[in-house]
């Protein structure tokens, strides 16, 4: 099975072999954008057209190594986009920005639509960001090109679009990431973060769904709203156990924070394109591995205390995916009841 593209990202490779053509003239013009993102619409289903309305957005993010990125430095400008899906309901709405995780074999992450489906039917929009087809990242193989961390501008990116949006209400607006997608989600509630990248606004909620937690940021634990923490017991790729450890700290320090793990459930649990449980031999699993921030934005091996990269030993290979069906559901309900505490609607 080749490492391709999940369903979702199919869309945004065609807006962005699109833009590409225009972004000259496109970048100068805001107008323009607009008529652009509008004209792509067309690539919405019909399916989709019945329970929602939709807008293609762009919007600037930026590109920078995660080293860079936590010295404080901005990087290069770089333009990616995300599918706005609303209810037809009156009235500014909530909306719930989906982060998702990486191109993975068999479109696992297709389930991303799945979740912003769930979510309009709950009466709360989704704005599924593409954090990939604008950076050139088209399988597995690329994921270096941009690191899960620096993926938190391209939240407050969107964060700051949906913001300023007619139909948004501006506080009710949360943020939610899936594997690779996580550290988005999770860590844009970092005060130190919000300063860097969005000091004029915050993510009402955050939201990591099988995330990645085995870094230790320096003040990581100084965080301003409701985190949820979704994982499963059973998860060899990208163990909950981390999860669990980062919530027990934000605990320890009077944060809201709530963490529900759930039991047989593998990476990807929400994902029926994995009825069959499916093994990985030769992909990395971070099962081992305890990473913290050192001087310079320099991430190293927390035991060894050595600079970690793709070689690093901790690393095994052998991973797991599998979908959970009742752990999907419970997934859906956590979600939903936490949001509806959040906007208390």
């Amino acid at each position: 099975m080749q490492v391709g593209l999940p369903h979702h990202l199919k869309n945004f490779k065609l807006f962005f072999q699109f833009f590409d053509d225009v972004k000259g003239i496109a970048m100068k013009s805001r107008f323009l954008l607009g008529v652009v993102a509008s004209a792509l619409l067309c690539f919405a289903s019909s399916a989709e057209a019945q329970y929602a309305r939709q807008a293609m957005l762009p919007f600037e993010s930026t590109n920078v190594s995660a080293s860079d990125f936590l010295q404080g430095k901005k990087g290069t400008p770089v333009m990616i986009a995300g599918h706005l899906r609303l209810p037809k309901m009156e009235g500014k709405q909530p909306v719930v920005v989906l982060m998702h995780g990486a191109p993975a074999v068999g479109g696992s992450e297709a389930q991303v639509d799945t979740w912003a489906r769930a979510l309009n039917e709950a009466g709360i929009g989704a704005f599924v960001v593409d954090s990939f087809s604008g950076r050139g990242v088209n399988s597995f193989a690329d994921l270096g090109k941009i690191s899960p961390l620096v993926r938190v501008a391209d939240a407050y990116g969107a964060l700051n679009t949906l913001s300023k949006h007619p139909l948004v209400d501006s506080s009710k607006i949360a943020v939610m990431g899936f594997s690779h997608g996580g550290p988005s989600a999770i860590y844009s509630d970092v005060q130190r973060f919000q300063k860097m990248l969005g000091p004029d606004a915050k993510f009402a909620a955050h939201i990591g769904v099988y995330p990645i937690c085995n870094v230790a940021y320096k003040d990581d634990a100084e965080v301003t709203s409701p985190l949820l923490l979704l994982h499963g017991a059973a998860d060899d790729w990208v163990p909950s156990k981390n999860c669990k450890e980062y919530a027990d700290r934000l605990t320890k320090a009077g944060k809201h924070v709530r963490y529900i793990e759930y039991p047989d459930a593998h990476h990807v649990f929400d994902a029926p394109v994995f009825k069959q449980e499916m093994k990985f031999a030769q992909i990395n699993s971070l099962r081992k591995c305890h990473f913290a921030e050192s001087e310079g934005g320099i991430i190293i091996n927390a035991e060894s205390k050595q600079p970690t990269g793709p070689n690093d030993p901790c690393f095994e290979k052998g991973v797991t995916a599998a979908y959970n069906e009742a752990a999907t559901k419970k997934a859906h309900e956590d979600v939903k009841a936490f949001l509806k505490g959040v906007f208390g609607s």
